[in-house]
């Protein structure tokens, strides 16, 4: 991982900071996304003396045109960029689909489907340049198997787990 560039979405809390870590620790360099940009001041004091190879930015994966800004001011800061993981995600309230709200609707494939679509959409004529990329997207069992009152959660993770293997 040393002097690769990842870009990595929800970087602000849980497995993304987890994940942006990780990848600093290793010698990479980290672009982090979120909506909260709090989460990702901390997930920067956090990586401590190698902060300097984590550049933050405050986006919401949902917006195509402000993800294309954003990948464009990565690679101005780091240069090429070698992978990205689709990490970003929400879950649907447990609440049956004939009761969901349109609105949690999309917000659900909003982000869990087309943030992930828009970064790699985004990234794609990089990473076809580069002699070795990565995609990674997290998706989750809920797109194998359906959950009652997580119906909308699941159709979304399935999309990107089939979006993964095309």
């Amino acid at each position: 991982m040393t002097n690769k560039t990842i870009i990595v979405t929800g970087a602000g809390n849980g497995m993304g900071r987890e994940l942006a870590l990780q990848l600093l620790a290793k010698g990479a360099k980290v672009a982090g996304l979120d909506i909260n940009a709090n989460g990702l001041k901390e997930t920067a004091e956090l990586a401590g003396d190698i902060s300097k190879n984590f550049s933050v930015h405050e986006v919401n994966i949902t917006d195509k045109d402000a993800i294309v800004n954003t990948v464009a001011e990565v690679k101005v800061k780091f240069g090429a960029i070698d992978g990205i993981i689709n990490n970003a995600g929400i879950i649907q309230p447990f609440i049956r689909v004939q009761n969901l709200e349109q609105s949690m609707i999309e917000r659900g494939m909003n982000i869990n489907l087309y943030g992930p679509l828009n970064l790699i959409q985004a990234c794609m004529p990089e990473l076809m340049s580069r002699p070795e990329a990565h995609i990674l997207n997290v998706s989750s069992m809920g797109g194998f198997f359906p959950v009652p009152g997580q119906v909308i959660y699941g159709a979304s993770k399935a999309a990107l787990k089939l979006l993964t293997e095309g």
